[in-house]
């Protein structure tokens, strides 16, 4: 069982102001489950962050959740790495996401009664308390569409994920008036302008209950695409069918029609490259918009994702792969390699600079990276939103 600390007036001062900043906010996922050398590399930078969401809470049958067994050890690294970067940064907040694309399982089942939504939430409550934490974040994957458990989805989820919304804003503001503190709720929902990614969502009420919404701005295109695209395109990949869905400015714009507020918008960017396989190189050469089947990059042990590190080390420059970038799209980059009939989409610093340009024009509540582990040894990703945050 959780054991529950009394939250110190130190960490309540700080939830106020974390959540009160002016400029863009930059989040970061922060996953249990890469290795040490890949988060110790992370937790360097940590204190350049506003907010970091560990990632993830399970949850059990009955309602009750939990941070896996697994997952506790770094859990418990991620805790110390926040006390050590607020001594740099005192305003650094913490979350704690719920579900993600593996640990959603049972949400939708959890979601369907009164007595089990109050559950997860008293419980992800008292994980976020235990952890010093200012705030939860439903990353249920997904409502109706089902994601990895499509066998539970059903219309009801649509619904459901409201009501869920709802046990979870309670609790949180009954525990924020216990402790004269200010807690978040927040989600990780699809960026798209339409379509299946978000159908199982009802967004106009999601927008009145959440504090923002981190969007998920990436993946787009993948080994389950029926055309090659960019992953993670600010705006639409030239010559690609469903190019005015699949595009991080079209997401923003068809959130705001919904309710959304633009500070309540927070673009995701990815700091890992996508693979997708058997691409022609059509009439340009670069196997943009073409045809394509299954996953590119399959000797990682994601099919078809790669690390920025791991791509800047073994693609990017490399021989066989031809550089491209879409000025169309939003100065993305991508690679084609004719021999192997792979192409691979990834943001660099000269694109993240046109999303936070894209973001401070826009009036947008920040930028969430999908995730801190990723960057390469100099920080190469991060320093680029950091410094055009500014």
């Amino acid at each position: 069982m959780t054991t529950v600390r009394a939250l110190p007036l130190a960490l309540a001062l700080l939830s106020a102001s974390t959540i009160a900043h002016a400029a863009p906010k930059l989040i970061s996922y922060l996953p249990t489950w890469q290795s040490d050398e890949d988060r110790a590399r992370a937790a360097e930078v940590l204190p350049q962050l506003d907010m970091g969401l560990y990632s993830f809470i399970a949850v059990q049958p009955d309602g009750t959740a939990f941070v896996p067994d697994e997952s506790k050890p770094v859990a418990e690294a991620w805790r110390k790495a926040f006390a050590n970067a607020r001594k740099v940064n005192p305003k650094l907040g913490c979350q704690w996401a719920i579900g993600g694309w593996t640990l959603s399982r049972n949400i939708a089942k959890v979601a369907q009664t009164e007595a089990t939504r109050n559950k997860l939430a008293a419980t992800s409550v008292a994980i976020m308390r235990d952890y010093q934490c200012q705030g939860l974040d439903l990353d249920w994957e997904h409502p109706v569409t089902g994601g990895d458990y499509a066998a539970d989805a059903s219309e009801a989820d649509r619904d459901n994920y409201i009501k869920l919304l709802q046990a979870l804003r309670t609790a949180l503001d009954a525990q924020a008036k216990k402790d004269k503190a200010t807690y978040v709720l927040t989600a990780a929902i699809p960026n798209t302008a339409g379509g299946w990614g978000v159908s199982g969502y009802d967004l106009p009420r999601a927008a009145e209950l959440l504090d923002w919404v981190n969007l998920m701005s990436y993946d787009f295109y993948g080994g389950w695409s029926g055309h090659a695209g960019l992953h993670a395109a600010l705006y639409p990949t030239p010559g690609e069918p469903d190019a005015a869905i699949l595009n991080g400015d079209a997401g923003v714009k068809y959130f705001m029609s919904k309710g959304f507020k633009p500070s309540q918008l927070v673009l995701g960017v990815p700091f890992y490259a996508r693979g997708q396989g058997n691409v022609e190189p059509g009439p340009n050469n670069d196997g943009l918009a073409q045809p394509s089947k299954g996953p590119g990059l399959t000797k990682y042990p994601e099919a078809g994702t790669a690390q920025y590190y791991l791509a800047k080390k073994d693609v990017i420059g490399q021989p066989g792969w031809k550089s491209f970038r879409s000025k169309e799209a939003g100065d993305a980059p991508y690679l084609y390699n004719a021999e192997l009939k792979e192409l691979v989409s990834y943001d660099d610093p000269q694109s993240l600079k046109v999303k936070v340009d894209y973001v401070k024009a826009n009036k947008l509540g920040g930028v969430m990276i999908w995730e801190l582990t990723q960057d390469d040894a100099e920080h190469s990703l991060l320093k680029a939103l950091k410094s055009n945050l500014k």
